[in-house]
This record gives C-alpha cells, sequence and structure tokens, in this order.
C-alpha cells in the first residue's frame, strides 16, 4: 500500500503535468527528502514518468497504464510455465503405459523383490497403501514412532477406513505405555480401526488386500531393506500367522482396564524372563536398551524379594503378574 505522502504526490502528479520535486515540495508542504521517497514508490509501481536528465519532471500515469506495464511480463512468464509444464506431462504421461507393464512383469517374474534402498521401501508402502481395497493386516514391533509421525500415518488410516478398507494392528504390548501411539490408536479406533497387543512381535510385515506383503528382512539391527511378496502360497501363509497371533492377542484398549502393578512393558520383560530368555534377547524383543531392561530386572527382583530370575518367574505367576 502507498503511505500518505505517496497518495499526496501522486495526487498532485495529476493535475500539474511536467512537476519538479521541488514544486511538489513547495505545494505539499513536505521535504524534499520525502518527495523523493514517494516519488521512487510510484515509479517502481510506474505511476510516474520522468523525462530530462539534468533537472527532471515527471508526468503522471494511469493505473491502468501502469498496470499493464507491471502485469504484462508476469503474465507472459506465467504463459510460458504454463506451456513447459504441460509438455513434461505429455511427455511423462507416455510413460505410464510402460511403467505398468514393466510392473507387471516383474509382478509376474519375481515372487519375492528385495529393496535395498529404504526410501524405495517406503514408496511401495505409500503405493499398495494408496491402492488397497478390502484389508491391511500390520504387525509393528518395538516401540512406538514419535507424535509427528503418529499425526501423518493417523490421516492416512483414516482416508482407508473411509474408502471402507478394514484395518487390523499388532503392536509390541509395551507400546501401551507410549503416550503419542495410544493418543493414535484411540482416534483411528474411533473410525473402525482395530488394534491388538502381543508380548512379543517378531516381524514388521504390512499385507496389502492378500495380494501382496512388504516384510521387514532384519538380517542384522541395522538391516532397513524390505521384502515386497507376491507369491500367493507366501502371502497365505503370513495372512494365516498373522490371524493366528491376532487370536492370541489382548486389545489395545481395554473396556475396564485391570489395575496392573506392573506397566506393559515390565509385563513384558517379565515374560521374556519367566521364558529363560538372556537380557539382551530380551530387550531386543521388547525394544529397549539392555540397560534400562537390567534396570525393570532388578525392580522385579527386589520387588518380589527374589534371589533368582527362576525364583521371580515362580512368585511372579503367585502374585498375578503374569
Amino acid at each position: 500500500m502507498l503511505d500518505q505522502v505517496s497518495v499526496e504526490v501522486y495526487r498532485y502528479a495529476v493535475s500539474h503535468p511536467g512537476w519538479t520535486p521541488a514544486e511538489a515540495s513547495d505545494a505539499l508542504g513536505y521535504t524534499t527528502r520525502a518527495i523523493d521517497r514517494a516519488v521512487d514508490e510510484l515509479r517502481s509501481r510506474c505511476l510516474l514518468f520522468i523525462e530530462g536528465s539534468e533537472t527532471p519532471i515527471y508526468t503522471a500515469v494511469s493505473p491502468d497504464v501502469a498496470l499493464a506495464e507491471l502485469v504484462d511480463p508476469d503474465e507472459r512468464a506465467m504463459l510460458e510455465l504454463r506451456t513447459r509444464i504441460g509438455a513434461k506431462r505429455r511427455e511423462l504421461a507416455s510413460l505410464v503405459p510402460t511403467f505398468a507393464e514393466a510392473r507387471r512383469q516383474v509382478e509376474a517374474d519375481a515372487s519375492v523383490e528385495v529393496l535395498e534402498d529404504p526410501e524405495q521401501v517406503q514408496r511401495v508402502l505409500i503405493e499398495y497403501g494408496r491402492s488397497a481395497s478390502e484389508r491391511v493386516l500390520i504387525a509393528r514391533p518395538g516401540q512406538g514412532s514419535n507424535a509427528d509421525f503418529q499425526e501423518e500415518s493417523v490421516q492416512k488410516d483414516l482416508d482407508l477406513l473411509r474408502g471402507g478398507v478394514k484395518r487390523q494392528t499388532l503392536y509390541h504390548a509395551s507400546t501401551r505405555d507410549h503416550v503419542p501411539t495410544r493418543k493414535a490408536v484411540e482416534m483411528i479406533s474411533h473410525a473402525g480401526g482395530e488394534f491388538r497387543t502381543l508380548p512379543y512381535v517378531p516381524l514388521r510385515t504390512l499385507i496389502f488386500d492378500d495380494k501382496v506383503a512388504v516384510v521387514a528382512r532384519q538380517l542384522h539391527s541395522y538391516d532397513r531393506a524390505g521384502l515386497v511378496i507376491r507369491d500367493p502360497n507366501l502371502i497365505a501363509l503370513f495372512s494365516m500367522l498373522f490371524e493366528f497371533a491376532w487370536s492370541l492377542a489382548d486389545p489395545f484398549l481395554d473396556e475396564e482396564p485391570r489395575k496392573a502393578v506392573l506397566s506393559s512393558t515390565q509385563r513384558s520383560v517379565l515374560a521374556g524372563l519367566a521364558a529363560g530368555h538372556s537380557d539382551e534377547v530380551i530387550a531386543r524383543r521388547v525394544g529397549i536398551s539392555v540397560r534400562t531392561c537390567r534396570r525393570h530386572i532388578a525392580w522385579m527382583l527386589e520387588e518380589l524379594k527374589a534371589e533368582s530370575r527362576f525364583q521371580a518367574g515362580i512368585k511372579a505367576h503367585k502374585a498375578g503378574w503374569i
């Protein structure tokens, strides 16, 4: 927006063609410095035409003419940009049949595809997630994701449910204590999503419409590669294992929560302790550090007044902890 001085100078210019800054200063009562600033503002908007070099004089330009002067270059640039975008769109659209044919060929030739690049795994998950039309089965080991990731994930899950897609998720029991995950589960559950928990979830797995499964390879702790499985026999096996695990799992959100002495994480640690697993194995399965795992075990031994792990397992059963 033009300031008051610029507006007054422009009004003066319209009624006094061929004026000079000194004349405007005398007529309007503003300093020559203020007049010069107003002139710069008006010229930047093409509202003043200058004549002469030694003693410049100014003439007002109609706003319509000034607008055309300002906008025409931008309109030409926009037109050129639209033309370039249209050409790129046509060029890439011509590759769609090629991509589709190649994808069908991959699906026909490879029952298991290994994706080493985590970003490529993510793109495949997004692609199959968007195309799912019946149901999506998900098994997620370890602790829950942060609040930012959960916020983005919730919207995608809600879109799936609105589209009539059934969604079932198995979480590790410790995620009941993870606040961002719990809030996300509550929101998605209200929309029809189903969530259950197990003391141990071995593999990160996603199954789309019983046609494609994406499974974390997990050769070592830093392995982020994924296996894309299209073989119907393997997918049927993974689906059957998921459904079996689902039948053994507990609801994530209990309608009447039990007054448990232990947290979900501690119950998972205790289950591993009772099964005779080492601290390292328990920590890996629960998704916590070995140090944290040992701290939970030390607390439980002290609370149960147990002298050994074996005795702790017996006393935990008697106390109703497991």
